[in-house]
């Protein structure tokens, strides 16, 4: 009997051991097969948490965006994410988020992860207004160029469909992004053969793609091509072959001779922008631009290799309100234009998707120089030394000459009487 209860006991000793083995497993953020999802479904979540733990910043807020159909995927990621714990979450299902609308949580510095079942743009257009939009159809969030952008899906993009979507989001000034999307290999049927058990479909991948703008002065800020950084291996855990960095930096301090699309609205003061016009041989009224934020403008675009591109200014721009601000928004997002220069300050932005650089402030300050004053130019000899030298030098003088007269007449008279002896 007591044999057999020590093989129970270490029977079930080592069942406890097996347990705990498999929920410490667990916890420490393994990505155990789902059978919920299909396998890409599952590698493409293993590719994002991959991602999430490599580029985006601990601490910053993650938004994870889908639309209802892709709830499984979305739920999913969140589970993995929140093993890990690293980063706050928010979860938007189309375009919905699901927190108060008065609670400013999304962090201008954040991540995004935007899920999409295909490369259809008319769901992820759903999912950006989402982000972006208030529940009174404002836009009332916007990010920096800082912040980086995820776009994945599980079925395959076509290159039109990655570039549309690049495209929409360059409207946004969206540049630090990137496209996973999966691709299917073609095997020669005459040359198959078995694929390994631990290799379940491994000639199936996940493409990473994105797009470099300002490459030169006709690549500016058109997606004209798109380019492959990296390649998810559906194998086993999966893996990148190539582990290059996937948001590497876009713009250099050089933009090849790119435009810079402004409209310049009349200040009517020098220290913004003035227009000043006159009359050229040909009795035509022209104009030209002055003033210290032109000048500025053009100091920067001259460092940064960009050429100035003045669009005429329409008369909805002149006057700030809140329809033509909007104007001015359609014109941004249509990337006609890519800064207004004006005494446009932040009382003027209604919108809060438009940025501003900081405001300068003007004091005006009075000073009081005493008037010379003119002396005659005889008194120039006079002021050469102070009144005290001068006494000092008059008393000098005088003393000497008195002393003088004296020793002339004490000699005389010794002189006088040496002469009558």
């Amino acid at each position: 009997m007591e044999c057999v209860f020590c093989v129970l006991q270490n029977e079930k000793f080592e069942v406890i051991q097996l347990v705990i083995l498999l929920f410490s497993v667990m916890t420490n953020g393994a990505l155990l097969p789902s059978a919920s999802l299909p396998l890409h479904e599952l590698h493409l979540v293993r590719c994002l948490i991959y991602i999430s733990h490599r580029y985006f910043a601990p601490g910053r807020s993650l938004v994870i965006s889908s639309p209802a159909t892709y709830r499984d995927v979305q739920q999913e990621l969140i589970a993995e994410i929140h093993r890990t714990s690293i980063w706050p979450v928010v979860v938007t299902a189309d375009g919905n988020i699901s927190k108060p609308n008065k609670t400013e949580f999304i962090d201008r510095d954040g991540s995004y992860i935007i899920l999409i079942p295909d490369g259809n743009i008319e769901i992820l257009k759903t999912e950006i207004i989402g982000l972006a939009e208030g529940r009174k159809y404002k836009f009332t969030r916007f990010w920096n160029s800082e912040a980086r952008f995820v776009v994945a899906g599980a079925k395959e993009f076509s290159m039109s469909q990655q570039k549309e979507i690049f495209n929409y989001l360059s409207k946004f000034r969206i540049y630090n992004c990137i496209i996973v999307s999966k691709v299917n290999c073609v095997i020669d049927k005459e040359y198959s053969r078995p694929i390994d058990a631990n290799n379940v479909d491994i000639c199936m991948k996940l493409l990473v793609y994105t797009w470099f703008p300002y490459q030169s002065s006709d690549r500016c800020t058109e997606v004209n091509d798109i380019t492959l950084l990296d390649i998810w291996v559906i194998s086993a855990q999966g893996h990148f072959t190539k582990n290059t960095d996937l948001f590497p930096r876009k713009i250099s301090n050089s933009l090849n001779g790119c435009p810079m699309k402004a409209v310049v609205r009349n200040g009517h003061w020098y220290f913004t922008t003035n227009y000043v016009y006159y009359k050229s041989s040909n009795r035509n009224v022209l104009r030209y631009i002055e003033g210290l934020e032109y000048d500025l403008l053009r100091v920067v675009l001259q460092q940064m290799n960009m050429t100035f591109v003045h669009v005429p200014t329409p008369k909805s721009f002149e006057i700030w309100d809140v329809p033509q601000t909007k104007n001015l928004v359609s014109g941004l997002f249509g990337k006609e234009i890519y800064i207004a220069l004006g005494n446009v300050g932040t009382n003027h932005i209604v919108e809060s998707n438009i940025d501003s650089t900081s405001s300068f402030y003007m004091l005006s300050a009075r000073w009081y120089v005493p008037c010379s004053v003119k002396y005659p130019r005889w008194s120039s000899v006079f002021r050469i030394l102070t009144v005290e030298l001068w006494l000092v030098l008059i008393i000098s003088i005088v003393t000497a000459s008195i002393s003088i007269h004296l020793l002339g007449d004490t000699a005389a008279r010794l002189s006088g009487k040496g002469i009558r002896h």
